[in-house]
């Protein structure tokens, strides 16, 4: 048995596909490609195949990361790239196949680039206000947990964990975002819910919002592999 990670790009109309889904996509994929996995044991076996912090849907991701676990030692991973490669639908495309470095579980940030459309003021002054409102000690969001077995909604403080923001706008006034967020099993900033939250305090409406994931991030914010 060998440990492989895929990463794989998500994008175009791929970007809708829901998580359950995307399972399903890739279960496939590997049995056409006829890629032996490794099944886990116990009552019922189920092939082992693992996501490092699943997009939600309508983002696009240009490295994501599918752990899975090829029960042939003498299948080299180029090979199982190759086979994807020639099996995945479109909009979802395999970038490399390599032995994992860490734990999936050790992804601690993600690096999102989001681009908005709007037409209430000039770009230069949005922009301006836009970072304003990111660097606010007092910026906060709304998230829906668990107070035993009631939901409740949380008001979450965002000091200090919004990274490397930039902003800036091309030529056709469209303002694009860099931004470094928290992305791990303990605690997670979806880029959709802060951004909305910042047009709703600037009291913007957006002709569209546009968001990819570029890449996962270790402790160290160090490309994830």
């Amino acid at each position: 048995m060998q440990n492989a990670r895929i990463f794989f790009e998500k994008t175009g109309d791929a970007k809708y596909i829901s998580h359950l889904d995307l399972m399903r996509c890739f279960s496939r994929a590997i049995t056409r490609a006829e890629i032996p996995l490794w099944y886990t044991e116990g009552f019922n076996p189920r092939p082992y195949m693992n996501f490092a912090m699943p997009l939600s849907l309508g983002m696009e991701g240009l490295l994501e990361i599918l752990d899975i676990r090829v029960s042939d030692d003498n299948m080299k991973l180029s090979e199982v790239k190759e086979r994807l490669m020639k099996v995945m639908p479109p909009d979802i495309k395999i970038i490399d196949v390599k032995e994992p470095k860490l734990k999936a579980q050790l992804v601690a940030f993600s690096r999102y680039k989001i681009e908005i459309m709007q037409d209430k003021m000039s770009a230069k002054a949005f922009n301006n206000v836009v970072f304003e409102k990111l660097s606010d000690e007092n910026l906060t969001i709304s998230k829906v947990g668990k107070q035993g077995k009631q939901k409740v909604v949380k008001e979450i403080a965002l000091t200090g964990h919004i990274k490397d923001v930039k902003i800036w706008s091309d030529e056709d006034k469209i303002t694009t975002i860099l931004v470094t967020l928290p992305s791990n099993p303990t605690f997670g900033v979806n880029p959709s819910i802060l951004i909305t939250r910042v047009l709703e305090l600037i009291s913007v409406d957006p002709v569209y919002v546009h968001i990819t994931r570029k890449c996962m991030l270790d402790e160290n914010l160090d490309k994830f592999e």
